[in-house]
């Protein structure tokens, strides 16, 4: 699972363990703000994550084994990554013909700065990640760790954000029914901004 789902998939569990006790108005945003160091424990847990590349050019997997020095700015995030390349194997078209060339295992580190944007009408949050400062385990598959990187670097990543299920309790001879949808997020100093705009609907029982 991507790191940056993993922490958007806490928040919504920690939203849902918990009881609303007033009806905001319609226009009127429940802001939520969590700390950084529960985000942090949340992606700890959960490592190391694995993906398959989808290259054109390059086979194999990946594993986010570590992420560490994980800061928060505004809209950005900062952090060094170890990755890890499994079953490698480089693809070149030579007459038409496709070859592969084994290149097995390599470790590679390096620094990512990622930018965020929220799009509340698709619920959809966009990553754009920035690597530098790579290091690889292999001096001799620098040019590989490089190449890995080609595929994350400087693009936009789209990442659906699941909808929050609706909160609904008894208040007299009515059913209220609290749907909530995500209208931002933000990342602060720290700290993650989520705002949500609640939507009620009074039903007879």
């Amino acid at each position: 699972m991507n790191p940056v789902k993993i922490f958007i998939a806490s928040l919504s569990i920690i939203l849902l363990s918990g009881t609303f006790s007033f009806a905001a108005p319609r226009k009127q945003a429940i802001t939520m703000t969590l700390p950084d160091t529960v985000i942090k424990e949340a992606i700890h847990k959960t490592l190391p994550v694995n993906f398959k590349l989808q290259s054109s050019t390059l086979l194999g997997s990946v594993s986010i084994d570590k992420i560490s020095n994980l800061q928060f700015q505004n809209n950005k995030l900062s952090s060094h990554i170890t990755l890890s390349g499994h079953e490698l194997n480089l693809v070149t078209s030579i007459a038409g013909h496709d070859l592969r060339m084994k290149i097995g295992t390599l470790t590679m580190n390096f620094r990512c700065d990622a930018t965020i944007r929220f799009d509340a009408q698709s619920q959809t949050l966009y990553i754009k990640p920035v690597i530098t400062e790579i290091e690889s385990s292999d001096r001799q598959k620098t040019d590989i760790a490089a190449t890995i990187s080609l595929l994350f670097n400087n693009r936009e990543f789209p990442m659906q954000i699941e909808k929050l299920q609706p909160f609904i309790t008894n208040a007299g001879d009515k059913l209220l029914n609290i749907s909530m949808l995500i209208s931002n997020i933000e990342l602060r100093p720290d700290s993650l901004l989520m705002s949500i705009d609640p939507r009620i609907v009074a039903t007879r029982k």
